[in-house]
C-alpha cells in the first residue's frame, strides 16, 4: 500500500514541478491533461483504500479487545471455561476436567377420589372410613440436582444426583451415583447405582416424559440398583446396547451397617442389614433406531419438539432380565425383590406386594414413533414368577394359590399424542392393562392429558386425569390405593436448568 502511493506521489510531483515544459516536449497537450486527470483519479482511489484499510485495522483492534473482555469473564485465572450448555458447567481448557450441574423440579396439585367397589374385599376394605374418600393437596413430586462431567480424560466419566424429595419423609435420597470409561463409542464400563436396563419408559429421563410412566410398569421394572454395565453403540446413535449385572430390583438406595454383630445373628428367618445379598440379578437391552436417531428419542423425549419433523422417525427396543432369590438354607434369605398386582385367592381383588423367594425371569418389547407431530409409545411386559422357597423357609407358594409353583403376569400399554400447536400445545391419551395367569383379576388404566410446554422439555406445564375401575396396588407418589375405583387429577409445573 506505502509502495503504491510512493508511486502516485512520485509521477504527480513528476508533472507538476518539473513541469508542463518537459512533458509537453515529449507529448501533446491532449495527451498530457488525461494522463494528469488518470493520476489525480489514481491517486484518490489509493487514498480512500488507505482510509479503508485504517479503518479496518481500528476494528479489529476494537473486536480484539471485546473479546479478550469476554474471556477474562469467562475464564479463570488458570483458562478454565463456564458458561451453560444443558445446565451449568467448568471445563479446562484440555477438556480433562469437566463438571456439569443440572436439576429438576417438578411441583404439582392432586386430587384423587376413591370409591369402593360393590364386591366384598374380606375383613379389612380398602376404604376403612366407608364407600368414598377424597384427598387434594399441592406436593412436589421431584427436586433433583445432578453433577456429571468427566476427570483426567473426556473418557473417564461421572454421574452424582440425587432427591431432595425421594423418601417419605421428605429426606434426602441417592438415585445415581456411578463411574464409568468409554474405551470406544462401542464399549464402555459404568459402575455403580443407576437405572437398570430393562424397560424403555424407565430409561427415559424424567423431565422428558409425557406422562407419569405407566402405571402397569411397576411391577415390571427393575427401576434402579446397583451393579456394572457394559454398554455401546454398535452402530453410532443408531443401534445401542447395555449388559448388566446387579444386586437386584431397587438395590441402589440401600446402605445397612456391616458389623460382625450383625453376620453371627443372623437365622434361616432374619435378614441380615447389609448390601451384599446372595441373590445376583442380569438384565440386557438392545434397542435400533429404523429412521431417525436414539437421541431423538431419548434427549428429543417422548413428544415431538422436532423444528422440522417431517421425518418419520421410529425406534423399536428389546430387554430381558433375570433376578435369583435365595433357594438354599445355606444362603442367607434376602427377600426384598416384590411382586406388584397379583389377586388373592382367584377371589375379588389385589393382594399386597408379593416379597418373592424364588426366581423372576422378565422380557419386554416396545416401540416409539414420532411423525409431523405425533407420538406413539407403546409396549408389553412379560414375567414369569418361580417360588423356589428353601426348605424350612415359610414362603411355600405363591400368594393367591398355594399349589401352584409359578405363574405368568403381563401388561401392555398403548400412548399417543399430537402437536395441535407445533412445539407448544399438546394432546395425548394412554391405555394399560395388567393380567395375572390363572386369575379373574386385570386391572385397566385409562389417561387423558394436555400438556403445554414453555420452553421445550425443559419448563412445561401438564395436566392429566386418570381412571381405573380397580386399581391393582398402592402408589403413593401417583395417588392410587389397591381395591377401588379412582380418579385422579394432577396439574404439575415443571422445571429443569
Amino acid at each position: 500500500m506505502k509502495t503504491a502511493n510512493t508511486l502516485v506521489g512520485t509521477a504527480v510531483v513528476l508533472i507538476t514541478v518539473i513541469g508542463p515544459s518537459v512533458c509537453q516536449a515529449v507529448v501533446s497537450d491532449a495527451e498530457f491533461a488525461a494522463m494528469k486527470a488518470k493520476l489525480d483519479l489514481l491517486e484518490q482511489k489509493e487514498d480512500a483504500n488507505w482510509l479503508t484499510q485504517e479503518r479496518t485495522d481500528q476494528i479489529k483492534a476494537i473486536v480484539r479487545e471485546v473479546l479478550a473482555d469476554a474471556r477474562s469473564r469467562g475464564q479463570f485465572a488458570d483458562g478454565a471455561t463456564v458458561g451453560y450448555n444443558n445446565g451449568f458447567f467448568i471445563q479446562t481448557p484440555d477438556q480433562n476436567f469437566k463438571l456439569v450441574v443440572g436439576g429438576i423440579l417438578q411441583v404439582r396439585y392432586e386430587y384423587a377420589a376413591h370409591y369402593a367397589n360393590t364386591k366384598n374385599y374380606g375383613a379389612t376394605p380398602p376404604l376403612a372410613q366407608g364407600n368414598a374418600e377424597n384427598s387434594s393437596g399441592f406436593d412436589i413430586r421431584r427436586a433433583r440436582i445432578n453433577f456429571t462431567g468427566n476427570a483426567f480424560s473426556p473418557q473417564l466419566f461421572y454421574r452424582f444426583e440425587g432427591d431432595f424429595y425421594g423418601s417419605s419423609t421428605g429426606g434426602f435420597t441417592v438415585t445415581d451415583a456411578y463411574v464409568g470409561y468409554a474405551f470406544t463409542d462401542q464399549i464402555k464400563l459404568r459402575a455403580g447405582a443407576f437405572k437398570t436396563p430393562f424397560t424403555k419408559s424407565q430409561q427415559e429421563y424424567d423431565v422428558n416424559l409425557e406422562l407419569e410412566r405407566p402405571e402397569v410398569n411397576l411391577p415390571f421394572d427393575a427401576q434402579r440398583s446397583l451393579g456394572v454395565s457394559v454398554l455401546g453403540d454398535i452402530i453410532k446413535d443408531r443401534l445401542g446396547y447395555e449388559i448388566n449385572a446387579n444386586d437386584g430390583s431397587k438395590s441402589n438406595t440401600l446402605r445397612y451397617v456391616d458389623s460382625a454383630s450383625n453376620v453371627t445373628t443372623i437365622t434361616s428367618t432374619s435378614t441380615p442389614a447389609y448390601n451384599v445379598d446372595n441373590r445376583p440379578a442380569f438384565y440386557t437391552r438392545v434397542q435400533y433406531a429404523g429412521a431417525g436417531t436414539i437421541s431423538e428419542f431419548y434427549d428429543g423425549g417422548e413428544s415431538d419438539l422436532r423444528k422440522d419433523n417431517r421425518e418419520f422417525i421410529w425406534l423399536v427396543g428389546a430387554a430381558a432380565g433375570y433376578e435369583s432369590q435365595n433357594s438354599s438354607a445355606a444362603a442367607f434369605p434376602q427377600n426384598t425383590a416384590t411382586v406388584q398386582g397379583l389377586g388373592s385367592n382367584n377371589s375379588p381383588g389385589f393382594a399386597k406386594a408379593y416379597v418373592l423367594n424364588g426366581d423372576i425371569y422378565r422380557a419386554t418389547l416396545d416401540w416409539s414413533a414420532k411423525w409431523q407431530g405425533w407420538s406413539f409409545n407403546t409396549a408389553g411386559y412379560f414375567q414369569q414368577v418361580n417360588a423356589n422357597p428353601y426348605s424350612g423357609s415359610a414362603t411355600a407358594g405363591l400368594p393367591y394359590n398355594t399349589n401352584k409353583a409359578s405363574f405368568f403376569q403381563q401388561a401392555y400399554y398403548a400412548q399417543a399424542g399430537y402437536m395441535i400447536v407445533p412445539r407448544k400445545l399438546e394432546v395425548l391419551g394412554r391405555v394399560s392393562y395388567l393380567l395375572d395367569e390363572g386369575d379373574p383379576n386385570m386391572a385397566d388404566y385409562y389417561t387423558l392429558a394436555c400438556n403445554y410446554y414453555l420452553y421445550g422439555n425443559n419448563a412445561k406445564i401438564l395436566a392429566d386425569i386418570n381412571y381405573t375401575p380397580k386399581a391393582a396396588y398402592t402408589d403413593n407418589s401417583t395417588l392410587e390405593i389397591a381395591n377401588t375405583r379412582e380418579i385422579v387429577f394432577r396439574l404439575q409445573l415443571q422445571l429443569k436448568f
